[in-house]
């Protein structure tokens, strides 16, 4: 039968596993052609779902034409060229989003550039099970640990 102290470590090596994939950063920048919040410590990046990049994005950004204002000023507005500096990405299939520090756009022109995300990590917890092999006494590999769940007794009518 196992010892407590053995249990004991395979929980805090449980534990080491889980924190350490939780906390993954990806080395260096990060090329986005999608991101939100660029000037923020959550900003996003490729719409990759769990990931955020705590020291933001910098450095260029996407450049977008054909961007018209999407707060409702009229279709009369001439397109215009626009520098996304907070955020770019989907917005209809014919349409792009672009966010920049003056105000929102919806662009059908041509899209060009990137922008680097910095301090990306991974925010998703994922816990990785050892296999029956790897720290489990092969006394456990078939046994059931489950207790079964009693059956209330059966009800009389009268």
């Amino acid at each position: 039968m196992p010892s407590a102290s053995f249990l004991a470590i395979f929980i805090v090596a449980l534990i080491g596993q889980v924190a350490s994939d939780g906390t993954a950063s990806t080395d260096g920048p990060r090329k986005c052609t999608f991101y939100t919040g660029a000037n923020t410590n959550s900003a996003t990046c490729n719409e990759i779902p769990d990931l955020v990049c705590n020291q933001g994005c910098q450095d260029s950004f996407v450049t977008a034409e054909g961007c018209l204002p999407n707060d409702g000023s009229g279709s009369d507005t001439k397109p215009t060229t626009q520098l996304c500096n907070v955020g770019f990405g989907r917005d209809t299939a014919r349409a792009k989003a672009c966010l920049t520090l003056t105000g929102g756009y919806s662009c059908t022109g041509k899209t060009s550039g990137y922008t680097n995300c910095y301090g990306c990590v991974n925010t998703r917890i994922t816990f990785k099970v050892p296999l029956p092999s790897e720290n489990v006494p092969d006394s456990w590999v078939n046994a059931s640990h489950v207790k079964p769940v009693p059956s209330p007794p059966p009800v009389q009518l009268q």
